[in-house]
């Protein structure tokens, strides 16, 4: 029997539809060595929406063969809405000046294609939002991948009065074992703005403490108020960075320096 072209697509799509269908969902079944970083990378998705889809928080608890559902790329998940209180805010006297580091032509450092500037900025730009709300003055050095040298940097938190310096950055070390968060500064009190950022990260991200040291960082030593830089974890780990280009883990961190900012405002 002869059959017409509209009959076969019809028997086509009887017999194909469910397999190729543009709304059917994918799977992908994971195997060893593989991170959610690489997976979404792999069918263009986004690493939040990946983990979100399949009911992930911790990037770490992959398993190998574990079958995810891979999200359509037109469909969304949706999040919840913070809504602001509609009193207005009393101001702070305290000024802050958040410095993400790197951008432009220096990307900081780079592992499994994650750029570290990248990185800086979308915490920068989530404390900034948060210090704002809570009635902070915040000035950036940088909102967006602009290079900024370190002189440039300085000058723009001296221009500051009654200011704190924090800058943000990830670390990086050939020894790709090598893990944790820690906190360098300079002066007295940036050592206690520190050891308040400090303990709030390692508490909230459950890393190891690497501590905190007085170093004469340029970038710390050229500001005349007290200064903090903050390498939040390292992406030449593998496990490590596959944790922080989620979206849980930079919201832990900038909810971290917000919080150390609050002690050292109560206590200055």
């Amino acid at each position: 029997m002869k059959l017409d072209g509209p009959v076969l697509l019809f028997l086509a799509t009887l017999v194909f539809g469910v397999l190729v269908g543009p709304g059917i969902a994918q799977t992908h079944v994971v195997q060893k060595g593989e991170t959610f970083y690489a997976i979404a990378r792999k069918h263009g998705v986004a690493v939040d929406r990946l983990m979100a889809h399949n009911g992930f928080r911790d990037p770490l608890k992959l398993q190998v063969g574990k079958a995810l559902k891979i999200p359509s790329k037109e469909v969304r998940v949706a999040t919840k809405a913070t809504r602001l209180e509609a009193k207005p805010l009393m101001g702070k006297s305290l000024a802050v000046i958040i410095d993400a580091g790197h951008g432009g032509k220096d990307r900081g450092a780079v592992w499994g294609g994650v750029h570290e500037a990248d990185l800086n900025l979308k915490v920068a730009l989530r404390v900034e939002e948060s210090l704002k709300k809570l009635g902070y003055s915040v000035t950036m050095t940088r909102r967006s991948d602009a290079f900024v040298s370190l002189s440039q940097r300085a000058e723009v938190t001296n221009r500051c009065r009654n200011g704190i310096f924090i800058s943000i950055h990830f670390n990086a070390s050939p020894h790709t074992s090598v893990t944790g968060a820690e906190t360098f500064y300079v002066g007295e009190k940036g050592g206690f703005l520190a050891k308040s950022i400090q303990e709030k990260l390692v508490s909230g991200l459950k890393v190891r403490n690497r501590g905190c040291r007085n170093r004469k960082f340029a970038v710390l030593h050229q500001t005349a108020c007290p200064a903090v830089l903050v390498e939040c974890g390292f992406i030449s780990n593998p496990s490590e960075r596959a944790r922080c280009i989620t979206s849980w883990y930079q919201a832990t961190v900038a909810r971290a320096i917000v919080e150390g900012v609050q002690r050292y405002d109560r206590s200055h």
